[in-house]
């Protein structure tokens, strides 16, 4: 059984951090409020002011009442944020989005039809006003605290992993990638052949030095039902693994109790008619204002482009829905021969062969042109690609259109590939593209397929948003 700076966990308690940690993120909650309270009483009075009606009078019986049910109505809502887990899973800021901004909603529904009924008319913009801006203030407060906590070495605690040879380095990779975890691997101890005894004492051992407790078991290993029924019986907390593969995250688990054997059910995310329906109408939406937003510096660009002598359009042929191939549209930023010009990288460079292989594209590409490059490092680029969309081709979110030849390349992925249409920007963009292989972004690309919604769509074009505003592309 081999361990790494077992034992020696110099790091705070990992039930210390987590103490802190749920202390720091109610507080910025609260915190949230107040600032919504205070911003939006002076938001009501310079409302009423223009109105020519008299401030809010704190002391008046409706308002008080109305703070009130401000307070009681917030309480409720963060209580059932800490129902949630927002205050103690570890999970990515980004998928409590969802629930801060459908609790907000529901309470200010709640809230409004209580005090309709029952405070003065005078407070409705108080009430509106307050509930719109809570669920921004407690996005930003709550992102203030990540980093405060995370720069203050303590949003992240001493973990030890407990896994199969086979999986220590995919797991370790994982719980260092996904910050949001809040582990920090301080040891490994690997499972193989080692009796369910010997693995329960270590992880006895790791918990009670204040380490948290990660088990990957091997899809293999006879011993993991044991272990972890052990680990529920004795009361120790733990991180589990379990190795089932690419099952999609919003698969629900059927509970039959007493038994100890659940069932997952899996639904087809895109067996969803009006979901599917509300995409392409916002998609259409989108590029319409898109083009109209963009126009003034289409025939800039375009000029710019054929300055070569060139045109300004590349077209490619791309595989599409259903692997129909369509004509994907770009702005041109290379040279003019650039598919020859590649083909004879190749032929005469293997290092340039073998990045081609893996990337399917080059970091220092020679035949990108000057304009080519800044188009390429904005995205604008892609601008033309709003046409596709308009006609059907493609959508906003999606798999980046493939071209016929990488087909091979994109191996049992490209299953999932077709069943969607391709899009302008996707999990790829998003998610260090300029870094991954196109093995990973074939992987991505089946994610995003497996787990699509509306939501993440969204979560994807304000995260692009963020890349162009950064200027990450490539």
């Amino acid at each position: 059984m081999r361990i790494d700076s077992f034992g020696q966990l110099d790091l705070p308690a990992s039930r210390a951090v987590r103490s802190t940690k749920t202390t720091s993120l109610v507080f910025a909650d609260m915190t949230a409020a107040l600032l919504a309270v205070v911003t939006s009483f002076t938001i009501t009075n310079f409302a009423r002011r223009w109105v020519g009606l008299d401030p809010l009078d704190l002391t008046a019986s409706g308002i008080m009442l109305h703070l009130s049910m401000i307070g009681a109505f917030t309480c409720a809502l963060f209580f059932w944020f800490n129902t949630k887990g927002h205050y103690r899973r570890r999970q990515a800021l980004a998928d409590q989005l969802g629930a801060v901004l459908a609790g907000s909603i529901l309470a200010m529904m709640c809230v409004a039809t209580t005090q309709f009924a029952t405070v003065e008319v005078g407070s409705r913009v108080l009430t509106l006003s307050y509930w719109m801006l809570l669920a921004p203030a407690v996005i930003v407060a709550r992102m203030v605290a990540r980093r405060l906590l995370r720069a203050t070495n303590v949003w992240s605690s001493p973990a030890v992993l407990f896994t199969a040879v086979s999986r220590s380095a995919e797991i370790s990779a994982l719980v260092h990638r996904r910050d949001e975890i809040g582990a920090l691997v301080s040891g490994v101890c690997t499972t193989n052949d080692q009796s369910p005894d010997e693995l329960l004492k270590a992880m006895c051992k790791a918990d009670g030095e204040g380490a948290t407790v990660i088990y990957a078991p091997d899809i293999c290993d006879p011993h993991q039902s044991t272990i972890v029924e052990r680990l529920l019986l004795a009361g120790v907390p733990f991180i589990l693994s379990p190795p089932i593969g690419p099952v999609p995250n919003h698969a629900e688990i059927l509970e039959f109790p007493p038994e100890d054997i659940g069932l997952i059910e899996v639904h087809d995310p895109l067996d969803r008619r009006v979901a599917r329906a509300a995409k392409r109408a916002f998609d259409w939406v989108l590029s319409v204002l898109a083009l109209v937003f963009f126009s003034p510096l289409l025939i800039p660009i375009a000029l710019a482009i054929r300055s070569d002598g060139g045109p300004a359009l590349f077209r490619q042929q791309r595989v599409g829905q259903d692997g129909r191939v369509f004509e994907c549209l770009k702005f041109r930023s290379m040279v003019m021969n650039a598919e020859q010009k590649l083909a004879d990288m190749i032929k005469a460079d293997p290092a340039v062969a073998q990045e081609w292989k893996a990337f399917q594209k080059l970091k220092k590409d020679p035949r990108i042109t000057w304009v080519g490059r800044f188009i390429r490092k904005t995205n604008m680029d892609e601008l033309p690609q709003l046409i596709n969309v308009l006609k059907g081709d493609m959508s906003l979110v999606g798999p980046r259109p493939m071209t016929v030849p990488q087909i091979e390349e994109y191996g049992e992925a490209f299953k999932a590939y077709t069943r969607v249409r391709p899009g302008i920007t996707g999990m790829w963009q998003v998610n260090g593209r300029n870094e991954t292989t196109f093995e990973e972004r074939a992987r991505l690309d089946a994610f995003y397929v497996r787990n699509w919604s509306l939501w993440r769509d969204i979560v994807i074009i304000v995260r692009t948003v963020r890349e162009v505003i950064f200027m990450r592309g490539q």
